[in-house]
Parts: C-alpha cells; sequence; structure tokens
C-alpha cells in the first residue's frame, strides 16, 4: 500500500465516523442534556453507540489498545482493505474547541515539536499495522470531542469535532521535523513526573489535509 493508497483508506474511516455521529446527533443532543452521568462517561457511551447504530463491515478480530472503541473493519477501495479503527472519545467544556490532548499510545507516529526551548521526538506507542490471522491491519486513529458548557442545573452541548490524526507511514508529510509540525505542548507537568501528553492543532492538521478535521452540525 503506497501513501495516497493509505491516506484513502484513513479518509474513508473518517466517512464512516463522521456519518455514524451526523446521523446519531439528535440522540446525543438529547443525552449530554437529560443524562446526570460524567460529561467523559457520556462521550465514550454515545461514540460507542453512533458506531453501533450505523453498523460497519466487522472481521471478527479482537484489537487491544488504550482508546474507547476498537473494532476490525473493512473499507472499499473498492477492494475491501482491513482497518483497526481506533476511536477515542474526549469531552472537555466550551473553551476547548483547538486542540485536542493525547497520550502517546494513542498515536503510532513520532512527536516531532519544540517544547521550553527544546527540541522533542517522542516515539508514538501505537502500531502502524496490525496482523491478525494472515491479515494486515491498516491502523487508523480518530478522536471524537464533545465540547460542551455547564451550569449547576444545565449542560448542553456545544460541538462535536472529529479529527483523524495521520498514520506513522505518513510522517514525512505531516510532522517530518520540530519545525513543521501538527502538534502543541500537552498539559502534562515533567517536573512532576506525569507521562508525556501531546496537543493536536486543529489548525496546523487542516493545514496540511483539510478532511482530517470535521465539525459535526448539530442541527440539520
Amino acid at each position: 500500500m503506497n501513501r495516497e493508497q493509505l491516506e484513502h483508506v484513513e479518509q474513508i474511516a473518517m466517512g464512516i465516523v463522521v456519518q455514524a455521529l451526523t446521523d446519531y446527533r439528535q440522540q446525543i443532543l438529547t443525552i449530554f442534556q437529560e443524562e446526570i452521568d460524567q460529561p467523559q462517561d457520556i462521550a465514550e457511551d454515545v461514540t460507542r453507540e453512533a458506531l453501533d447504530a450505523l453498523g460497519v463491515s466487522s472481521i471478527g478480530e479482537r484489537l487491544y489498545g488504550k482508546v474507547d472503541y476498537k473494532k476490525a473493519i473493512y473499507a472499499f477501495l473498492p477492494k475491501p482493505q482491513p482497518v483497526a479503527l481506533m476511536l477515542d472519545a474526549k469531552s472537555e467544556k466550551i473553551n476547548g474547541n483547538r486542540t485536542a490532548t493525547i497520550q502517546m499510545s494513542q498515536t503510532s507516529m513520532n512527536v516531532r515539536m519544540k517544547r521550553s526551548g527544546k527540541i522533542l521526538d517522542e516515539q508514538g506507542k501505537m502500531d502502524t499495522f496490525i496482523e491478525r490471522n494472515g491479515r494486515k491491519l491498516l491502523v487508523v486513529t480518530i478522536i471524537a470531542k464533545y465540547i460542551y458548557d455547564e451550569s449547576q442545573q444545565h449542560r448542553e452541548l456545544k460541538r462535536i469535532i472529529v479529527a483523524c490524526i495521520p498514520n506513522g507511514a505518513l510522517q514525512e508529510d505531516y510532522n517530518p521535523n520540530a519545525e513543521d509540525t501538527i502538534w502543541l505542548a500537552g498539559r502534562d507537568a515533567p517536573t512532576l513526573g506525569e507521562d508525556f501528553r501531546v496537543r493536536l492543532s486543529y489548525k496546523k492538521l487542516m493545514s496540511k489535509a483539510s478532511w482530517r478535521v470535521k465539525e459535526i452540525a448539530l442541527k440539520g
């Protein structure tokens, strides 16, 4: 699989997730407003429910990883391409609409960037491909972020932003060095020994490929 084909598979998987959340958006709006669970728990539940409601071409393989929704599926090119869909749900209050914070276990890319004047090159812990029973599944990582506003007696979903993180095989296209990057400093505190985290910049990623970041219209 060449780079163009790989990116096309990612785009198909992204389209599946965007369509699932679009079809399920009215239920998502209602659930965020009426449920009393924590927003992060709701985000994980509605993401899973949306994909289950849409239905996808499943492959009977069990996947592992530190994301909320893991499923082996087929993307059709038109030939079926095995995909390991790694979909993580995040929730944040209204001001968190420019970035998504991830752990290194949620990307197969090297994170190349500058932080506090130092050049960093942190290796992602996710594989670019997963092999199961003779199949080679392309790992596609997608983040669905639910941005909400909240008062003492009311919670309202404001935005859903979906972003597809490039597979590590596309490193040179999206983050070849610390100067040409899609990342911003994370919210971990190195002085406290916290695990390294990084923020994916929607703006920087969209400048590389606009299809990789989509906002779900909540009305329509």
